[in-house]
């Protein structure tokens, strides 16, 4: 049997077939079935986004919660009954104090002078009746005596013959006690301070490039930084400073408390201020992806990815505010697999991802 032919009829069979192989390829590859991308998804919102400015601060009384104890003579103190940051009620016992010596003698000397010239005004009076002295002389004595019953009428008002008790002027807190049985305190200088609850307020300071965006009534949201557990307040921004602190570089930023919250004095917070709020397309952070000078979001719809290119507003938490014409509220944010996606590639929610809400949901959803 000759080999020579059935070589050549096997080797253009194999070109054949190797022939067929190569035209059916690319139709083989087109049938291929395309990877699919597991992803999870949040339905996008519209509804009301705030942005926040962050701040840090102390609780401090008011202009006009605290007030100062002092006593308009020379003192020495004698005893305390209350210690710095105790609770006390208007008229409460805070201290008790004696006259220095100095003070006392001018009250002794005040007294005798009014009696003296009290005296001397009933004898001049005798003479003048007994026409012994004249109208002058009665006038001169009339004025002496007055000046001596001021005199001693102003040191009796100041305290400095009474009973030493330092009462508290208001309900509050002891906010400053810095003296000590036994001192010596001069006229004027104070001896115990006392804030009102009712009147506190959060000290609060900013970046000095934020100030011109903070002005007064706007809301700020104030918490206590060391008891997680305590309940926050809003207030209003009662007063933007017009200086800058020359050691920390901040501004200060003085917030109204409302009545009635259990605040230490001299605790710290924090505050969020609200310096812009507004109504928006709403999605999650997560769903935002940085590319180049714009941002990306991917939506799903009909079983595929979808992208967009986006904008994006006001970031508020785990929010961000959406900035598109071809994005509406109810539509199918990805947020988790968003960036292993391409346009068009086909999607399979992940089981237990969030199901996109409808528009009328999406609206009346609380923030």
């Amino acid at each position: 049997m000759k080999k020579g032919p059935i070589i050549v009829t096997l080797a253009a069979m194999a070109g054949l077939g190797a022939w067929l192989l190569l035209r059916r390829g690319p139709e083989a590859k087109e049938g291929e079935q395309r990877p699919v991308a597991q992803v999870q998804v949040a339905a996008v919102r519209v509804g009301p986004i705030i942005e926040s400015l962050p701040a840090a601060g102390l609780i401090e009384p008011g202009p006009s919660g605290s007030r100062a104890v002092a006593l308009a003579y020379d003192s020495i103190v004698t005893r305390i009954a209350i210690s710095q940051g105790a609770t006390v009620a208007e008229g409460d016992l805070l201290m008790e104090v004696a006259a220095t010596p100095d003070a006392a003698l001018a009250v002794a000397s005040a007294r005798s002078a009014a009696q003296l010239a009290e005296q001397t005004l009933a004898s001049t009076r005798q003479r003048f009746d007994l026409k012994l002295a004249i109208s002058q002389d009665l006038a001169v004595a009339e004025q002496a005596a007055a000046d001596a019953r001021s005199r001693l009428a102003s040191l009796e008002g100041r305290g400095q013959s009474g009973d030493g008790r330092i009462l508290a002027p208001q309900a509050g807190v002891v906010t400053k006690l810095d003296v000590q049985p036994g001192a010596v305190v001069p006229v004027g200088a104070a001896l115990v301070t006392v804030a009102g609850r009712a009147q506190l307020e959060a000290h609060l300071a900013i970046e000095l490039a934020d100030a011109p965006r903070v002005h007064a009534g706007q809301s700020v949201e104030v918490s206590a930084a060391d008891r997680p557990a305590a309940a926050g307040a809003v207030g209003p921004v009662r007063e933007v400073g017009a200086a800058v602190d020359p050691v920390s570089g901040a501004v200060d930023v003085r917030v109204t408390l409302p009545v009635g919250m259990a605040w230490f004095a001299g605790e710290h917070v924090q505050g969020a201020i609200h310096v812009s709020e507004r109504t928006a397309l709403v999605a999650p952070r997560s769903a935002m992806m940085p590319e180049g000078d714009h941002w990306v979001l991917y939506t799903v719809k009909d079983g595929k990815a979808v992208r967009h290119a986006v904008g994006l507003g006001i970031v508020a938490g785990d929010d961000a505010e959406v900035i598109a014409n071809d994005i509406h509220a109810g539509d199918a944010a990805v947020v988790l697999g968003n960036y292993e996606l391409e346009d068009g590639m086909a999607v399979e929610v992940s089981a237990g991802a969030g199901k996109p809400a409808s528009a009328d949901d999406s609206r009346s959803r609380p923030e």
